[in-house]
């Protein structure tokens, strides 16, 4: 006979120890606070010893719970992937998303990619446009998700991502240059999206530069096509951070000005909450908002009944 711990306390202790939080844990299992704190007081418990320790305003594992939590992480994701499967009962479902090139191609098909391993019997098929007609690509589409908040009636809208703009620049052209301070950026050649012409201006101004006079540059149609330039040396391109974090972390590109972010509304999917595939729709969503970059809740403001 197996002993074993309770699945439903590893499935609690999984994601805490992910997320390095109790409230965020919570929130993507849709139960309370207080029932997480149980659950890892139930596994502390079975193995007489502390899993979790305090960590400024969050959490962190034990030595030998990080080194057990290695060890389950692969079984607990084949049992969601067997329960999936039997679940499913061997249909294939289909998630259609529309979303525009730029996000598609820099955020999205990443991301998707991991969601099919994780649920092969889900298809996510893709398709990209940049209209605002977003009653006609909801008749073709499951699932839009564009770069503001969008009302349309009996459909629901959720936040997905952070929207953070910030000035990057390939390593080539900043060697040697002189950028030490914002105002030498108007000095190079700054790339414009004509979309987002005043883009340029509001950065100017959150760092607290009056930009008023004509600013030099390249104009592209894209933000794709203005990060293509950037990585290439053809100047300072301002974009979304999610769109160009394989680029900084590959060091193609380099973020300039570190302090100077411009925060926008932020990315957002809209979705009819009476689909037939609403299940399969709201796994998606979940997948990729755990993905996004956001920084971790203050767990610190809480009662710590885990601790008490």
């Amino acid at each position: 006979m197996r002993r074993l711990p309770p699945l439903k306390a590893l499935h609690a202790f999984e994601a805490a120890a992910r997320h390095e939080s109790v409230t965020k844990a919570a929130d993507e299992l849709n139960v309370s606070h207080s029932a997480i704190s149980q659950q890892i007081k139930l596994l502390e418990h079975y193995f007489n010893q502390k899993l979790f320790r305090k960590k400024g305003n969050g959490l962190e594992l034990m030595p030998k719970a990080r080194n057990y939590l290695q060890d389950i992480k692969q079984s607990l994701d084949l049992i969601a992937v067997a329960s999936e499967n039997l679940s499913s009962s061997g249909v294939l479902n289909r998630v259609r998303v529309n979303a525009t090139p730029t996000f598609t191609t820099q955020w999205l098909i990443p991301r998707t990619a991991d969601f099919q391993r994780a649920f092969p019997r889900i298809e996510v098929r893709i398709e990209t446009s940049t209209t605002d007609e977003l009653r006609m690509e909801a008749e073709n589409n499951d699932l839009i998700i564009r770069r503001y908040s969008m009302k349309q009636s009996g459909m629901e809208c959720v936040r997905i991502l952070d929207d953070e703009t910030i000035a990057v620049i390939s390593p080539g052209l900043l060697s040697g240059n002189h950028i030490e301070e914002p105002a030498d950026l108007l000095n190079y050649n700054l790339l414009h999206i004509r979309s987002r012409i005043s883009a340029w201006p509001n950065w100017f101004k959150k760092a607290g530069i009056e930009a008023s006079r004509t600013l030099k540059g390249q104009v592209f149609d894209h933000i794709l096509m203005s990060i293509a330039a950037a990585r290439n040396g053809a100047g300072i391109c301002l974009t979304p951070r999610i769109f160009v974090e394989e680029e900084l972390r590959d060091n193609r590109l380099v973020n300039l000005c570190p302090d100077i972010t411009v925060v926008g509304s932020g990315f957002y999917a809209l979705y009819d909450g009476q689909n037939r595939s609403i299940r399969n729709i709201e796994k998606l969503i979940d997948w990729l908002t755990r993905r996004s970059p956001d920084s971790r809740p203050n767990d610190a403001d809480i009662e710590w009944e885990l601790y008490s």
